[in-house]
């Protein structure tokens, strides 16, 4: 049970307002998140809440604003507004509630002391739910603020013992910060409607400050504050450079001294995604693809030691002059280049891996450094120029700016994309703080994933002619990566190595291989009907999804297998119909897959 203090009187005449101070970790635990109309803040929004309280000169916030319940709403508001000094039995109106005798200096009204003995999570929060929210989270969460070096020598007990302490030390500091409340005691038989009301009359009924007048005030009276923050500081530095005229002639980062100036907004929004995305890769992205990098490495490990073994057995049955029987060393090398060609895939997705965690890295270095956002910038001229007069508004500048640092290649993506399908002519501007860049970022990214840059090869191995094939593909692609600055991945899983000749089943391998590719490369020369059961999946997933299947059938005319047979009865019935990359010579290949693959991911 806890105990709250304060003062209680009627307002507007039809509820009560229950108003004190208290921790507000208290305030915390005997409050709830009512999920009909509160969002979940996000860890990173709730961390800033706790950076808030930590640090700041000027840390203040208005009072939390509370709901709870009472039996006879009315019969409380007589008895409260009585002006006889006198106390009454308040728990028979609202359970908890101790109204106490006392005069009280008072003007038409009197607004009495009050004491209300609750239990934990009874009170609903109507606003302010994200400043609580903190403290309702775990020790592991809590972590992230203490990151203190762990001590040499201590057990897992001691340890735990150790970090818990860390813990309740820095909690308790930030849970005893002393808030301001209301509590508004509603009739219990229309309390849900009544407080979804509040929350509405709260945060929708107002004329919000536009963006660029609030940064105003900030930039002018606390500039130079060290308490505001990351973003805070680099948005200052770019409106710092907006006033020296650096950006002059780019529209949205240029002062005209009037009320059309959305400077100011364009250099929080660049700064606050720039920020975010960064926390972002810190906290999730890197840490994922290192443990993903970890678990190859191990994987690499134990194929390492399987090819020892693989090779020392052969050796054992081979020394001594003996003679194997053919079918016997066939399957030996066989096991062997499969172990092979399963590390040179491992390696293969290592490195796509490494790549990937050094474009985050080098985002990392860049997102607060002022002098590469400048160079970003700087560089949007030429981009603006194919626009012409239609440059879109200050979400697009804040995308165009957050990809130039992130990946060069994505960001030529992300141009192409929005040029093709005209975002840059939406031009309202979007100024007011609760809407930013990044449901534009979310909307391409969802566009960008769907042609994500990994082909999957569906082929026949087992004679020359196919394995020729096999590295022309290859060699296609990878000349079209150079030309294009793309970064197109092949899965390497060759089916001949994985599929037995007669198998109706796919291997869960390759299952999720087709899954995480987006185009599939089949070659349909030597009828293989392990390739037609994967082009048949492919296609499935795409028509789930409503989408054309991404593949590229490829037909040589004159292999050993097809030359004496007519081409249409030759490819399965079911993909007939189907266009098909049909070719005679090696150029012609490699000229039309070069084709298509422009026309496929071209976003």
């Amino acid at each position: 049970m806890t105990k709250l203090e304060g003062i209680i009187y009627k307002a507007f005449d039809n509820f009560v307002v229950f108003r004190g101070y208290a921790p507000i970790d208290v305030l915390a635990i005997v409050s709830k998140k009512p999920d009909a109309y509160q969002r979940v803040p996000n860890d990173e929004h709730k961390r800033d809440i706790i950076r808030f309280l930590d640090k700041g000169e000027y840390t203040y916030f208005p009072e939390l604003v509370l709901a709870y319940r009472g039996d006879k709403l009315k019969e409380l508001i007589s008895s409260i507004q009585s002006q006889d000094d006198i106390d009454f039995e308040a728990e028979q109106y609202v359970k908890g509630l101790k109204v106490l005798k006392e005069r009280v200096p008072y003007s038409g009204y009197r607004a009495r002391h009050a004491q209300l003995d609750i239990d934990t999570g009874v009170l609903m929060r109507v606003d302010g739910n994200h400043r609580l929210e903190p403290f309702t989270s775990d020790n592991d969460w809590w972590w992230y603020f203490v990151q203190e070096k762990e001590p040499d020598g201590y057990s897992e007990l001691e340890l735990n013992q150790w970090k818990n302490q860390k813990i309740k030390g820095f909690r308790d500091r930030i849970g005893e910060i002393i808030v301001p409340f209301s509590i508004v005691i509603s009739d219990i038989e229309t309390a849900n409607k009544f407080e979804a009301s509040i929350f509405n009359n709260i945060n929708f009924k107002q004329l919000p400050l536009k963006q660029e007048k609030n940064i105003q005030n900030i930039y002018n009276f606390l500039k130079d504050s060290e308490e505001l923050g990351v973003a805070h500081a680099l948005t200052m530095t770019l409106i710092d450079l907006v006033e020296k005229e650096h950006f002059k002639g780019l529209e949205y980062l240029t002062k005209k001294g009037n009320d059309d100036d959305v400077f100011r907004t364009a250099c929080f929004k660049i700064a606050n995604i720039l920020i975010e995305k960064k926390r972002k890769i810190q906290g999730k992205e890197i840490v994922e693809i290192n443990d993903e990098i970890e678990k190859i490495r191990k994987k690499m490990n134990e194929l390492d030691n399987n090819l020892t073994i693989q090779k020392d057995s052969k050796e054992k049955k081979v020394s001594g002059g003996r003679k194997l029987p053919k079918a016997e060393l066939d399957k030996l090398d066989k096991n062997i280049e499969n172990i092979e060609n399963d590390i040179v895939a491992k390696m293969r997705l290592t490195e796509k891996y490494k790549i990937k965690l050094g474009r985050l890295e080098n985002f990392e270095k860049k997102a607060e450094n002022v002098d590469a956002i400048e160079i970003a910038i700087q560089s949007l001229r030429t981009i603006y120029a194919k626009m012409d007069k239609d440059i879109g508004n200050l979400s697009l500048l804040t995308t165009l700016v957050y990809y130039k640092l992130l990946d060069e290649s994505k960001f030529n993506s992300f141009v192409d994309w929005i040029l093709r399908n005209g975002i840059n002519k939406i031009p309202v501007n979007d100024e007011l703080p609760t809407h930013d860049a990044n449901s534009l970022v979310d909307l391409f990214e969802r566009v960008y994933e769907a042609k994500r840059k990994e082909i999957f090869i569906s082929m026949h191995f087992r004679d020359s002619q196919s394995e020729m094939i096999y590295e022309k593909v290859i060699q296609t692609i990878e000349k079209f990566n150079r030309n294009k600055g793309y970064d197109i991945s092949i899965i390497p899983i060759r089916v001949d190595q994985t599929i037995k000749p007669s198998a109706f089943t796919i291997p869960e391998e390759i299952l999720r291989a087709i899954e995480n590719s987006s185009l599939i490369i089949a070659d349909l020369s030597s009828g293989n009907i392990n390739v037609y059961h994967e082009v048949g999946y492919a296609t499935g997933i795409a028509k789930a999804k409503g989408i054309e299947p991404p593949v590229i059938l490829l037909y040589k005319t004159d292999t050993e297998s097809n030359k004496d047979n007519d081409i249409d009865k030759f490819i399965g019935f079911n993909l007939r119909s189907t266009s098909q990359l049909r070719f005679t010579t090696y150029k012609e290949l490699t000229d039309e897959l070069t084709k298509r693959l422009e026309v496929y991911f071209e976003i």
